[in-house]
């Protein structure tokens, strides 16, 4: 994943109706989940992503928009082709771990503000637009994993190559 700060107003949003947020996943972009399983997260694994990060630029990444899913709100990010490519990149690395289980015959890179049944989403996204456009660097990637108490923690992180044109 690429995590990423957002606006406080849209962290508040995200801790209040998001379960994830709830369990300490952070405001990310999703590169490959599901992913190896904690247990077999061994040197080699760490080895062959930090070679895919170090292969890509650091980049900067603007939010300008809300979108929907059918049960989430969603910031999509632009470039979205970076985060397509990176997907990419660990998919055909791990083919064993294919986008949201292969399930989606397109994977649309995106940062989840609210996956909730429990909540207005519409009036979700139109209160997130109040808050857009913003940007925000992109230089690493990180494996999360699920803990015996439920919660995500980070278990690496991995800095992108090079240097953005705008340094």
């Amino acid at each position: 994943m690429v995590r990423l700060a957002i606006p406080p107003v849209l962290e508040r949003l995200r801790r209040r109706w998001d379960r994830a947020a709830r369990m300490g996943v952070p405001a990310h972009v999703t590169i490959l989940y599901p992913f190896v399983p904690p247990a077999d997260l061994d040197r080699p694994v760490r080895d062959r992503l930090a070679r895919i990060a170090l292969e890509q630029t650091a980049f900067d990444v603007r939010f300008g928009h809300a979108g929907r899913f059918p049960t989430v709100v969603y910031l999509a990010p632009d470039p979205s082709a970076t985060f397509a490519a990176l997907t990419g990149s660990v998919a055909a690395a791990f083919p064993a771990f294919q986008p949201y289980g292969g399930v989606f015959d397109e994977v649309i890179p995106h940062l989840t503000l609210v996956e909730s049944a429990e909540v207005d989403l519409q009036a979700v996204a139109d209160a997130a637009t109040d808050h857009l456009p913003f940007t925000r660097s992109v230089a690493g990637l990180e494996v999360l994993v699920k803990g015996p108490d439920g919660r995500w923690h980070p278990r690496w992180r991995l800095p992108l190559g090079g240097v953005r044109p705008s340094d």
